[in-house]
């Protein structure tokens, strides 16, 4: 096995090993580095000759067939020696066992939000055919926050697949003080058994009470926090029940009491009665007031229909003057004077796509769409954004669900719908042995794309069809080629240079190109000077994404150019001060600077100052600039250099 000792051992040719993220009984995992694409990847070690009950390839089977944001995919799996090792997506994080000792415990809200991330992903875990998968090993310490605020589940070690007529497991395992009863009794472990762990992390995350300390139980939450709700001591309590049958049945109907946590509450209880009393009498009034009120309601409705409209009309101008925030505002306001009609919700998710905003967009989806109105998502039009919003969001199979639901022909793109759900259906089974119905679905889509003759059409898509190339690197070969090739033939049916999200993505692109060719000087500064071009033309369109800047400043240091390399960072950390990076790599510019000079004319006092204030900040302890900064600081500490 390797061992830290052994950091940037070149593995099967392809992956230098970079350090190891984490070990276990049966495991051991990496953090890689892809050398020709500069993607980090994790890498997991099984030994194969390891004398267990316990199937070791159990999460290789269960993860190659699943799709889910919150879940890593499997690329790769390479035999070696007596091992079996499985190259996943690295997930950069950090897990919530770390992150309560750091804080003690976290805040209601918080909890309650990954609450409903993880139930999402449980239920998808659930709703598997024709067997669930119920997972059995729920705890902190297999949850990752990433620093987008998602939650991600890792570790399938121990998961498997639900069988009828079994009486129970045939192995007795999970980690103890959060596995439920059965998993140790004479019963089969079901979705019942999950909810019982999640109860349990709930309670380890809101009160920072461990159940293997002192006094080892689940207490009533509000004895150890009164100021938390009666509701969420409600929803631990229902999930950490002995008898599985007193538990909640399903993540679905926990999920529920999650998104109305609010009605659990007795003071609610007390105004819903209030409520009921107000409604009678109201019902009274209103039979006596509704001759009164119908005379007038018709010329209200058409001044309401009047400005409706307006907010509709603003949100496109605003729009067109790339005032995304003010745009949305205005589609907003819209919904908020008409819910019923979909239109102003097209046009928000449109708007936000187009800007490439895709997290903010999916956040819009659930809040204004799929949580509130249900009666809205019957409109196909509206089902067809809803479905390309997790479509660029890369959620394949939610996409494919709502793709699916559209039985009508009166959606405007029901051509363009044909070719996104195979995709989406495709990309959402994605495995090893189907690459080729992924590839085939891809190049069908480039190929109506090509045909169509709708330029605004075609720029999006095409934009939409580059990420799956740079996604998907296990499957289509040259795939950074492929993506460059697509975002070039948008670049030519754009008639100005406003599109920031094309140019954004040609600068990555050109970016990564050039990473693959450091050892071919000349062809290594041709791709990094595109890749330059491109994030100025972004920049200069009114790019808002600190990875723009960071990137160019990284660009200018690779073409020896310091002196804008360092004016870049220094923008990055004016317009983003919260962020580590630019602070992270003008303290590497300073360093390199120092280095460059004889020992007796050396100062690190700049470099000294942005190293604190690269850790002052929320930084990613993974990020491998930031492994390379702190090494470098530890290095001059122990030459007694810095202090």
């Amino acid at each position: 096995m390797f061992y830290l000792k052994l950091e940037n051992e070149i593995f099967d040719n392809k992956y230098k090993i970079v350090d190891v993220l984490g070990k276990g009984g049966m495991s051991i995992v990496y953090l890689a580095k892809d050398i020709k694409l500069e993607k980090f990847w994790a890498i997991k070690q099984v030994k194969k000759s390891l004398n267990s009950s316990i199937d070791l390839l159990a999460e290789t089977n269960i993860l190659k067939n699943l799709d889910h944001p919150a879940l890593p995919r499997i690329v790769d799996i390479i035999e070696k020696n007596e091992s079996v090792y499985l190259v996943m997506d690295f997930i950069d994080g950090i897990s919530l066992d770390k992150l309560i000792i750091e804080s003690g415990m976290v805040d209601e809200k918080t909890v309650i939000d990954w609450a409903k991330q993880i139930c999402d992903v449980l239920n998808y875990l659930h709703c598997q055919k024709p067997n669930p998968i119920i997972y059995r090993d729920m705890k902190p310490g297999n949850l990752m926050l990433t620093s987008r605020g998602q939650i991600k589940l890792i570790d399938f070690g121990i998961a498997r697949k639900y069988k009828k007529n079994v009486s129970k497991d045939t192995t007795y395992i999970g980690t103890r003080g959060y596995a439920a009863p059965e998993q140790y009794g004479d019963y089969q472990s079901d979705a019942r058994t999950d909810i019982y762990s999640l109860g349990v992390t709930l309670y380890h995350l809101i009160t920072g009470k461990s159940p293997n300390d002192p006094p080892f139980e689940i207490k009533p939450i509000r004895k150890l926090n009164p100021s938390l709700s009666e509701g969420m001591e409600f929803i631990i309590e229902k999930c950490t029940k002995q008898d599985p049958n007193l538990r909640y049945q399903s993540i679905k109907e926990m999920l529920n009491d999650l998104e109305n946590i609010h009605k659990l509450n007795s003071k609610y209880k007390v105004e819903v009665r209030k409520r009921y009393i107000k409604i009678f009498v109201s019902i009274i009034m209103f039979i006596f007031s509704v001759f009164l009120i119908t005379s007038g309601i018709f010329g209200i409705k058409a001044e309401s229909i009047k400005e409706y409209n307006n907010m509709i009309e603003n949100g496109d101008k605003q729009g067109s003057l790339k005032n995304t925030n003010k745009a949305i505002d205005s589609f907003k306001a819209a919904i908020n004077k008409n819910e019923e009609d979909s239109k102003a919700y097209i046009k928000a998710i449109n708007t936000y796509l187009e800007n490439g905003q895709y997290d903010q967009c999916v956040d819009f989806v659930e809040t204004y769409v799929t949580s509130k109105n249900s009666s809205l998502i019957k409109d196909d039009n509206l089902k067809f954004v809803v479905g390309m919003a997790y479509f660029d969001y890369e959620n394949y199979s939610k996409a494919y669900k709502y793709f699916d639901e559209i039985k009508g022909k009166k959606v405007d793109n029901i051509d363009a719908l044909k070719y996104y759900k195979v995709v989406a259906k495709a990309l959402s089974t994605l495995n090893i042995s189907k690459d080729n119905e992924v590839v085939e679905s891809v190049n069908n889509l480039e190929k109506y794309i090509d045909g169509s003759s709708d330029i605004h059409f075609k720029i999006g898509a095409y934009i939409t069809l580059a990420q799956i190339y740079r996604d998907n690197p296990q499957v289509f070969d040259g795939n950074t080629d492929k993506e460059i090739s697509i975002l070039e033939k948008a670049n030519t049916l754009s008639v100005d240079k406003n599109n920031i999200i094309l140019y954004q993505q040609l600068g990555e692109a050109y970016y990564s190109k050039a990473c693959e060719l450091k050892l071919e000087q000349e062809k290594y500064k041709l791709y990094l000077n595109k890749a330059l071009e491109n994030y100025k033309i972004a920049i200069n369109a009114g790019s808002q994404i600190s990875d723009s800047y960071c990137k160019l400043g990284m660009i200018y240091k690779y073409l020896d150019n310091a002196g804008e390399s360092k004016n870049s960072f220094q923008k990055e950390i004016q317009m983003f001060p919260d962020d580590y990076k630019g602070y992270m790599e003008l303290a590497l510019l300073e360093y390199d600077g120092q280095q460059k000079l004889s020992s007796n004319q050396r100062n690190y006092s700049d470099f000294i100052k942005y190293y604190k204030l690269t850790i002052s900040k929320k930084y990613n302890e993974n990020d491998n600039e930031f492994m390379n900064l702190s090494q470098k600081y530890n290095d001059l500490k122990n030459q007694g250099i810095i202090r």
